[in-house]
């Protein structure tokens, strides 16, 4: 079970990262519009989101390797 767990945790990580990216491609698209307050207020909100799904990514990442390690080491799993 631990072993589906990394594997869904790796994917959701991969999900949020591609995310990340598209978010930032999104905002160079905005960026070339005429400078407005919405444009303003557009570039704050992406760029929150862009370091929100790197942050859960990253936390993602980190969770699926640690179950897959924790799995393939087999045992009891009480092993430090």
């Amino acid at each position: 079970m631990q072993k589906i767990t990394g594997i869904i945790c790796l994917v959701l990580s991969a999900v949020c990262v591609m995310a990340a990216l598209l978010t930032a491609v999104n905002l160079g698209f905005i960026m070339t519009r005429p400078d407005s307050i919405s444009v303003a207020n557009a570039f704050v909100g992406q760029f929150v989101v862009i370091v929100g799904a790197l942050v859960l990514g990253r936390l993602l990442y980190q969770l699926g390797r640690a179950r897959l390690v924790g799995a393939k080491g087999g045992g009891s799993g009480s092993e430090s």
